[in-house]
């Protein structure tokens, strides 16, 4: 077996990361946000919300009361609202009881948001102020993409920008599924 230097490795991952440092403050949002996305409305059911979710395979869902963002709606917050496995509901009424909870329960209102012209450095320091993995794009008062925490990553990281962009280029309003 061959002897392996990990501080040689180390020093030579190292050299590696500050050659592929990015500068955040030259990339904008509005260059690595998901556009267009799925949207709910408040009054879509619990289980709807989790089949668009898992359709998408999208981190949250914007929630929308026609053109007014009303917040964010994600995967571990739509399950506190289904039944525990010790209980006695079968599949048919389990089945029921999601479909006359709505998603209005389980949104949760986002304090700050971000601009597309926004630097994605400014944008790190907003989800961190906000705890956020998800921070919603707003321009001129309307929903216009997210920016999960992975698409800074991949912009850190070097990735090319933009895979999430519609045909034309720019960002897309919020679809409609429900």
């Amino acid at each position: 077996m061959a002897n392996i230097d990990n501080a040689a490795i180390a020093d030579r991952w190292l050299v590696e990361v500050e050659t592929m440092s990015v500068d955040l403050d030259a990339l904008h949002v509005g260059d690595w946000m998901d556009a267009p996305l799925p949207a709910i409305t408040p009054r879509t059911s619990i289980s709807t919300a989790l089949r668009v979710l898992r359709e998408h395979g999208a981190p949250v869902l914007a929630v929308l009361d026609g053109a007014r963002f009303v917040g964010l709606v994600d995967e571990t917050s739509l399950l506190r609202f289904t039944p525990s496995e010790a209980t006695t509901l079968d599949v048919y009424e389990l089945r029921a009881a999601l479909e006359k909870l709505a998603v209005a329960r389980a949104a949760r209102p986002v304090g700050e948001a971000v601009a597309p012209n926004t630097p994605l450095a400014a944008a790190v320091a907003a989800m961190s102020r906000a705890c956020a993995q998800v921070m919603p794009v707003m321009e001129g008062g309307r929903l216009v993409g997210l920016l999960p925490w992975t698409r800074i990553l991949a912009a850190a990281s070097g990735q090319a920008a933009s895979p999430n962009r519609n045909a034309s280029g720019t960002a897309g309003a919020a679809r409609r599924d429900v």
